[in-house]
């Protein structure tokens, strides 16, 4: 079984290149994104898995959209940060 922190891990380093600024911390921490239409907030929960919660309109994180059981999940949420960025919304010059 994978750990927490070296799931957080591949989740951070997949954040980061695909440019999401990422906040420091093992069992919560923050992607805010600069040039990208989505900001989530991932934690570890009382039964020790991770939630991700995505940023609502009243500048404050919602419910959990995504619980992270599995280095399976991960790769999934993963896959979410990568399509997010790669449709990211542009402004025409």
């Amino acid at each position: 079984m994978v750990s927490n922190s070296d799931l957080i891990k591949i989740i951070k380093e997949v954040a980061l290149e695909q440019t999401y600024q990422v906040d420091e911390g093992n069992s919560k921490f923050i992607y805010l994104a600069n040039w990208h239409g989505v900001a989530f907030e991932i934690k570890e929960n009382s039964s020790g898995y991770l939630q991700v919660h995505q940023w609502e309109e009243n500048e404050r994180y919602g419910r959990a959209v995504y619980s992270l059981r599995s280095i399976s999940d991960v790769i999934h949420f993963c896959s979410i940060l990568i399509s997010s960025s790669n449709i990211r919304a542009k402004r025409q010059s």
